[in-house]
């Protein structure tokens, strides 16, 4: 956070702590003086808007984010929720974020790493994503062969372990996200084949 303080001209000295970035923007480009302080303020608090939808799309030139992600970021960052969700709803209207693009991009990407459906949920959960409103969820993206097949795959780049097989494969499997249900049916797949 910054502090930036306004000199009256009665000598008193006022002070608005603002985001880091904010304050290098008034620091390089300043507000017009002499202004009664009310307008500095509010100038500082629109100023503090339109950095705050910068910093936005710089964040998302990255990669996409949740909504509920983007929002803690920027909360971690210093902004306030007053200039946050106007930013965050102008960033909506012009679908640089979507909560379900990133759900689809965010599930599809997961699969593709081998994950299971419980963690790919649970990490959609954490990042603020509600599932029910992901079009399609979950027929489109999880089927329970497609699930065994990810875990089966999953298993053939793992060695079998010489002591407790079954036991440490399908906790294994269970870490990365998959039902202990099409655990065990991997696993004894993979053991009956050995």
């Amino acid at each position: 956070m910054a502090e930036v303080t306004l000199t009256l001209d009665s000598g008193d000295e006022r002070q608005i702590v603002v985001p880091v970035r904010v304050g290098r923007v008034l620091d390089e480009a300043g507000i017009a003086f002499p202004c009664p302080v009310d307008d500095a303020f509010d100038a500082i608090h629109a100023l503090e808007g339109r950095v705050c939808f910068a910093m936005i799309t710089e964040i998302l030139s990255r990669r996409d984010h949740a909504v509920d992600e983007l929002r803690r970021k920027l909360l971690s960052y210093g902004f306030r929720t007053e200039e946050i969700e106007p930013a965050i709803a102008r960033a909506q209207s012009h679908r640089f974020v979507d909560d379900s693009r990133f759900a689809g991009y965010f599930i599809e990407e997961r699969l593709r790493r081998g994950w299971g459906r419980r963690r790919i949920e649970a990490e959609l959960v954490r990042k603020g994503v509600d599932l029910e409103a992901v079009p399609g969820y979950p027929e489109r993206y999880f089927s329970e062969e497609d699930d065994l097949a990810r875990a089966r795959a999953a298993l053939e780049r793992k060695t079998v372990p010489s002591e407790r097989a079954f036991e440490k494969l399908v906790r294994f499997l269970v870490t990365r996200g998959f039902s202990y249900g099409i655990a065990s049916d991997a696993v004894r797949d993979r053991l009956a084949d050995d």
